[in-house]
């Protein structure tokens, strides 16, 4: 019975607590779940983005293996012992000062110091791991080392510019590499990490053509996608959506070319690939117009006589007594099959019939080539002009345009490489052994 009487009063002491605390114990709890839901909702959708903000999700198109990885993706990871900026100029970055002797030869470089790879191990001569075909490296003492070169190369500047790395990719950049994965051998995705900010990452997802690369970024798999060659998307454009942001921009590292088998008998003559080169329009909606194979901004560009002259009444008077009996054929890909009629129409109007071909790999023979070439910051091409060179793809030759590249990559004096290189420009956009087209634009495309 006492049990009972002490439970029916603490019933009744509860009762008469809730009945006079009524209101605060349910403003309590109604405040209590609205504290609840505006937590979650202000973790959900503004702490959450935020620190989803510091994980950049990148999709660049291409096929890589981990020895030839975008340049612009390696330098996030590591430096070189020099760096080049825009104009070409070769600047300190590793090394902060260096000699050149014996004639062009030997290369000194002074290293700085109390620089870690992101492993821990001091960045010093010993363990500096960047070797040349040819090229015997000397560690003269901690903090400075000597290449001997066989013959002079002025280029070599611009070769240890490339970023250095030891032990799995452990570089000295702002970002170090956190995760890599592969997918039949080449590499799916890099993870890398900011070496000040922990949580600060970025995953670089690799497509191997534009349209996956798009779709990915439709999908959400990726928030930016980078080196975008245009703007459609599933017979739409970028442009039409609100919530994406693009950035536009000239590539100057590729120039759109054709290509004349200097070696066929009609394209021998040097006022028949003048007259197709001046009949060439003057602008082209997909790039900035080029008119030397050495682009704009580089310290070693120069205008030539002819510089910004397309003219079809020049082109029918250098054709007066060549004309063209026989139809060209111009060989190209599917990526510049409409560039390849623009040229067709042009020439058209100059009386010259124009066959296109597309096909899927460049052919080791054809009559005019349309295609790109890559352009280094360095304005040595000698591979791709000399005349004893097998990537002389148009098979041109002349003496003359074989002095200047040979000097030019022989002689280390900048002021005078710019004279070499100028003339090298004059004579070959003379000549005409091709036809530069245009810099491609490309685009950077981020979600708002």
């Amino acid at each position: 019975m006492v049990l009972i009487a002490r439970k029916r009063y603490h019933i009744w002491l509860l009762k008469a607590y809730f009945k006079k605390l009524k209101k605060t114990i349910l403003t309590s709890l109604i405040l209590g779940v609205f504290a609840f839901f505006a937590g979650y909702l202000l973790l959900q959708f503004y702490l959450s983005p935020l620190l989803e903000r510091k994980v950049e999700k990148i999709g660049y198109a291409g096929v890589y293996d981990l020895k030839n990885l975008p340049e612009e993706k390696v330098y996030d990871l590591s430096e070189g012992l020099t760096k080049i900026d825009q104009t070409g100029e070769i600047k300190p970055s590793l090394a902060y000062k260096w000699e050149i002797k014996d004639q062009g030869k030997k290369y000194i470089f002074y290293l700085k110091k109390n620089i870690n790879f992101h492993n821990g191990k001091e960045f010093t001569a010993e363990t500096l791991n960047l070797n040349f075909k040819d090229v015997q490296k000397k560690v003269l003492d901690k903090y400075k080392v000597e290449y001997d070169l066989k013959n002079p190369y002025s280029p070599f500047l611009s070769q240890v510019s490339k970023p250095i790395f030891i032990d799995n990719l452990s570089g000295v950049g702002a970002y170090k590499l956190n995760k890599i994965d592969f997918n039949a051998g080449f590499v799916k995705s890099l993870t890398i990490q900011n070496t000040k900010d922990k949580s600060s990452k970025k995953i670089i997802n690799f497509y191997s053509t534009q349209e996956s690369l798009k779709l990915a970024f439709l999908l959400g798999e990726v928030d930016k996608i980078t080196g975008v060659k245009n703007l459609s998307i599933k017979d739409k454009s970028f442009k039409e959506w609100k919530n994406v942001k693009i950035e536009k921009y000239i590539n100057y590292n590729q120039l759109i070319t054709i290509f004349y088998n200097n070696n066929d008998q009609h394209l021998q003559d040097k006022k028949l690939r003048q007259a197709l080169n001046y009949a060439l329009p003057e602008e082209f909606n997909q790039g900035e117009r080029a008119y030397s194979p050495i682009p704009p901004n580089s310290i070693y560009y120069s205008q030539t006589p002819n510089y910004q002259i397309s003219d079809i009444s020049i082109a029918k008077t250098l054709l007066e007594n060549n004309e063209v009996d026989k139809e060209l054929e111009l060989t190209t890909t599917e990526e510049y099959k409409d560039v390849a009629k623009i040229i067709q129409q042009r020439w058209k109007s100059l009386g010259v019939k124009t066959k296109i071909k597309v096909v899927n790999e460049i052919p080791s023979s054809f009559q005019i080539l349309l295609y790109s070439f890559k352009v280094r910051k360095d304005p040595d091409q000698y591979t791709i002009w000399h005349s004893n060179q097998v990537n002389n793809i148009t098979h041109y030759r002349n003496l003359r345009i074989d002095k200047l590249l040979e000097d030019g990559r022989s002689i280390s004096d900048i002021n005078k490489r710019v004279d070499i290189y100028a003339d090298f420009q004059k004579y070959l956009i003379d000549d005409v052994p091709a036809s530069f087209l245009y810099f491609p634009y490309e685009y950077n495309i981020y979600k708002k």
